[in-house]
């Protein structure tokens, strides 16, 4: 955003109560600055657009050229004809008898040379919030036309960060769009809110922005830009945070001894008595880690089953090898994809593509059980839940990351 055209401010710095105006003056007030404004806007150049360039690119080029003039397309008669042609990677701008070449990094800085003026104004008007400008605070200030536009807003005297896309042909906007009420719970205590002390609980009137809010255990960052709903609420009870894990979880295996999160690029181990294991594995428990395993011999595939009795797990990989960690040592190679899996409660049964049955007995020994018949898929189910506990730990798994809080 460039600097502003315009640094002068329609209120004092203190406070205005709007009701204090009469409907006579209110109404002459604002009749003045849609004048001050429409003069502003009504001395734009007017530019008749000829654009022959990638589609895909004519957005970006019609939000600039919008910027520092009037655009008709295709071009009416009292207007300027610009002409933008894309050729190998280069526009060429033909404007007022003159040419110009530029890349799209550079194509702004073009077309203010080429028009010889400054931006578009567009007028903002604050809501129960001051703006925060250079100079102080303001109620309302002209500001520079862009696709997006920014201003700091100060709220209960707490600074946010507003950001909105003003549409084509606006000139005056009433900021912000709408109010958030976000509400604030947990035990009693102080935490700061965007970097100010606040008292929890607390309830406050904020606009669609991202805010930043802090206690003396954690940091937590919120995105309400594109909130649509009324009402947010943050549980600071939940801020006890022990870990968070920037990784997508696929699967979870729940284990006697812990569970499982299998994830990319991380997966997780939290046992039933022992702090949370970050890990970049196929499988991990108290008993070994698989790729540990694999260095011993080659293990294909992603674990699809994993079961533990008796101090050991079980593991079936998608490519059909069978091997155990922990107390007992097995390994096999079943050379098919599983078909099903069933457990009992003294073996495992496995049916595999090349249409075999195997019962892996967990006193002992691998028999094979003869042939398969019914080709019927049944695998089990390990898609990830969204909250769990285990121990003295609450996982919380949400899209990308996976938090991980100490328990109550």
């Amino acid at each position: 955003m460039g600097d502003r055209k315009y640094k002068r401010d329609t209120g004092s710095k203190a406070k205005i109560d709007g009701t204090s105006f009469c409907p006579c003056s209110r109404i002459i007030f604002l009749f003045g600055f849609i004048l001050i404004v429409s003069s502003s806007v009504l001395s734009i150049s007017k530019v008749g657009l000829i654009y022959e360039g990638p589609p895909e690119l004519f957005s970006e080029v019609f939000y600039t050229l919008y910027k520092y003039a009037d655009i008709s397309v295709p071009p009416e008669d009292d207007s300027k004809h610009m002409k933008i042609k894309y050729d190998n990677g280069l526009f060429y701008i033909d404007y007022n008898n003159r040419v110009e070449s530029t890349t799209l990094s550079n194509f702004e800085k073009t077309i203010k040379l080429l028009i010889q003026d400054f931006p578009r104004s567009i007028f903002l008007i604050s809501e129960n919030s001051f703006i925060l400008t250079d100079d102080g605070i303001s109620n309302s200030i002209f500001e520079f036309w862009d696709k997006k536009v920014g201003v700091d807003l100060l709220v209960d005297d707490i600074v946010f960060r507003y950001e909105f896309y003003p549409p084509l042909g606006e000139i005056i906007f009433r900021i912000p769009s709408k109010w958030i009420e976000l509400e604030i719970v947990g035990d009693s205590q102080l935490a700061t809110l965007n970097n100010k002390k606040i008292e929890i609980p607390s309830k406050i009137n904020v606009p669609p922005s991202k805010i930043v809010l802090e206690n003396n255990i954690e940091k937590l960052e919120i995105d309400l830009t594109n909130f649509e709903e009324r009402k947010y609420t943050v549980d600071l009870q939940r801020l006890n945070l022990f870990k968070q894990v920037h990784t997508n979880i696929e699967k979870v295996f729940e284990l006697e001894s812990g569970t499982f999160f299998y994830g990319n690029p991380f997966s997780i181990w939290i046992s039933e008595t022992d702090e949370p294991i970050i890990v970049k594995s196929r499988f991990y428990c108290n008993y070994g880690n698989l790729e540990e395993k694999s260095k011993s011999f080659y293990i294909d595939g992603e674990v699809i089953f994993a079961y533990e009795k008796n101090r050991s797990v079980y593991l079936i990989t998608s490519s059909g090898h069978f091997l155990t960690l922990g107390d007992k040592n097995l390994n096999r190679d079943f050379g098919r994809s599983p078909l099903a899996i069933m457990v009992g409660n003294d073996y495992i049964l496995l049916e595999t593509f090349k249409l075999e049955r195997y019962k892996i007995d967990f006193n002992g020994g691998i028999f094979k059980e003869g042939n398969v018949y019914n080709m019927k898929l049944e695998l089990p189910n390990y898609a990830p839940k969204k909250n769990y506990e285990i121990g003295s730990f609450k996982i919380v798994i949400e899209e990308g990351i996976t938090n991980i809080y100490y328990g109550n």
